[in-house]
């Protein structure tokens, strides 16, 4: 039995005779070949045969008196007939090869590597632009577009390349290593006073000091020259040092006398959404909420595949819970504290370098607030860096 007469089909004949061996010599004269032959009993015997020969069987045990019956179909005979009688099964054969077919032919999950400082989604967002997104024909990506694309809008990138593997993009880059420049001509610039101090230290690295230690200085005044006199010349240089002095600030702070918090429950609701790629799609919505009045919680779930590969498709859950708005009042106990450490914050994050020596407060109400007025004594660094112009006749380095 070959291959193409398994594939065509074949049949399981049970014959009932008298004489089993001449029926079966009878068989053997019309050249009908069986198969897997097996004796019963003594009067049945059991064969396989071509299922085109049923006719020829069927005519031999006729003129015989044998008995003859065909038990099961097997091959691709029998199976055609069950698979037609099945739509859905075919449906789906069908659907699996035109995906087979399809899927391979477009990209759907894109990949970037070799980024360390450039974001992830900028390099993406550029790629999108371009063509090289969710369902992008594979014939259409070309490496080197996409490369000369990357490196004209995102300067940090020296290299760029995209790969295929079936449905999946990965986008290769190499990022530009910063070599820092030692020697840079920075211009010419000095060191002014940025409020009115007592100058308790001076340090100067760079440049040429023009004030001394227990002088009185107003804000803007020069502190540490950039230009440095070396009799044949003027020497401009970028100045550099630290200068601190005691500085005396005034700072006036004003909170409502009223606050409001958010007390009990009152209701609840919430918002069901689908984003598909860039455009997003209520699935059902509650009320409008004000923001002010409910707490609100955020939750994203992305669709992914075995192998992590994640699908441009998120459920978006949001929830509201309305809360009760109570309004009390603040007495100017519970306030100064509170706006005491915020001035003490206020005025220590405005310092490059320093601290407060002293301090005097005073509380007072306002319409609708309280107020706190304090004068502060304090130690800072009061250089700031001034660019000056250049003038003729000096060296720089």
């Amino acid at each position: 039995m070959g291959l193409y007469g398994s594939l065509w089909g074949m049949v399981q004949v049970r014959l009932i005779s008298a004489d089993p061996q001449g029926a079966l010599a009878a068989v053997n004269r019309r050249a009908i070949s069986i198969y897997h032959l097996a004796y019963k009993d003594p009067l049945t015997v059991e064969f396989l045969a071509a299922s085109s020969d049923r006719k020829a069987l069927q005519s031999i045990a006729d003129r015989r008196g044998d008995r003859i019956a065909f038990l099961q179909k097997h091959g691709l005979y029998a199976w055609i007939p069950r698979i037609l009688s099945r739509p859905v099964l075919l449906a789906a054969a069908a659907l699996i090869l035109i995906l087979t077919i399809y899927l391979p032919t477009k990209v759907f999950f894109l990949e970037v590597e070799g980024n360390v400082s450039v974001p992830t989604s900028l390099i993406l967002s550029v790629a999108e632009e371009h063509g090289i997104c969710f369902g992008a024909d594979r014939s259409q990506i070309r490496s080197e577009r996409l490369k000369n694309v990357l490196l004209q809008q995102i300067p940090d990138l020296k290299w760029a390349g995209v790969n295929t593997y079936g449905c999946r993009a990965v986008i290769s880059v190499r990022e530009r290593t910063q070599t820092p420049r030692q020697d840079l001509f920075l211009g010419i610039s000095s060191i002014v006073a940025a409020h009115d101090a007592l100058i308790g230290q001076v340090v100067v690295t760079r440049g040429t000091a023009v004030c001394q230690v227990g002088q009185s200085v107003k804000k803007g005044q020069l502190l540490i020259s950039g230009y440095t006199d070396l009799g044949l010349c003027i020497r401009g240089e970028h100045a550099q040092g630290e200068v601190y002095g005691e500085t005396l600030r005034d700072l006036r702070l004003i909170m409502p006398s009223q606050q409001q918090y958010r007390g009990d429950v009152e209701e609840e609701s919430g918002c069901l959404s689908i984003i598909i790629g860039k455009k997003r799609i209520n699935l059902f919505k509650g009320s409008g909420i004000s923001p002010t009045t409910c707490d609100k919680m955020y939750q994203e779930y992305s669709v992914t595949l075995p192998g992590g590969f994640r699908l441009p498709i998120t459920f978006v859950v949001e929830r509201w819970t309305e809360r009760d708005l109570t309004v009390s009042e603040i007495s100017p106990d519970q306030a100064q504290p509170w706006l005491e450490q915020h001035a003490r914050d206020y005025l220590t994050g405005h310092m490059i370098a320093g601290r407060i020596l002293d301090e005097k407060a005073q509380l007072c109400q306002v319409d609708g607030g309280i107020c706190l007025d304090g004068a502060y004594a304090c130690y800072e660094m009061i250089g700031r860096t001034r660019q000056e112009e250049m003038i003729d006749g000096y060296e720089d380095r």
